[in-house]
């Protein structure tokens, strides 16, 4: 019984030190290309005046294949967004991460899914500021700007405002 006693003692020992293995280092976790601008954002979309809002939607900044640091993709809505609205967009832009904008012009616009497109679009002031927005659930997110046009509709710019999405409920 007392060897039973001094192996179940051993056994105990042996787990808790084991069990309190601590690391010395830090793991570097990999960003993508564009980071801390890549990601989804919840947006506004409206009309020139910024009267009318056109479109409630998100907006997805994405790393190009080649991780390139200086384009990204600009997506908004879903990748079979219908072309004919005039709010979806979806191609590469030029990406500055030194002051996190963006801009582009004579884009070729593949929104609708689609392998080439005569539409294209503009996109100008496209900004994004960490930690510059407040989430309808109260979390502080990251704030996205920019003004875009389409081809589709001449004359007719569009703005969108918004946040990064935090996934809480209500965001």
């Amino acid at each position: 019984m007392k060897q039973m006693k001094y192996i179940l003692s051993l056994l105990l020992v042996t787990l808790a030190l084991t069990a309190c293995n601590t690391y010395s280092e830090d793991f570097d976790i990999e960003y993508s290309s564009i980071h801390p601008m890549g990601g989804m954002y919840r947006i506004n979309i409206t009309d020139e005046t910024g009267a009318t809002t056109l479109s409630n939607n998100f907006c997805y900044l994405a790393n190009t294949v080649d991780n390139s640091v200086t384009q990204a993709w600009i997506r908004i809505g879903a990748y079979n967004a219908n072309p004919a609205s005039g709010w979806a967009i979806n191609g590469k832009i030029s990406v500055d991460l030194n002051i996190l904008s963006f801009s582009g012009s004579g884009i070729e616009n593949l929104a609708g899914n689609v392998t080439s497109s005569s539409n294209t679009f503009s996109v100008t002031d496209g900004q994004v500021k960490l930690k510059g927005a407040t989430a309808p659930s109260g979390t502080t997110s990251d704030a996205i700007s920019f003004t875009f046009t389409n081809s589709r509709f001449p004359g007719k710019t569009y703005k969108a405002e918004g946040y990064r999405y935090t996934g809480w409920e209500g965001d």
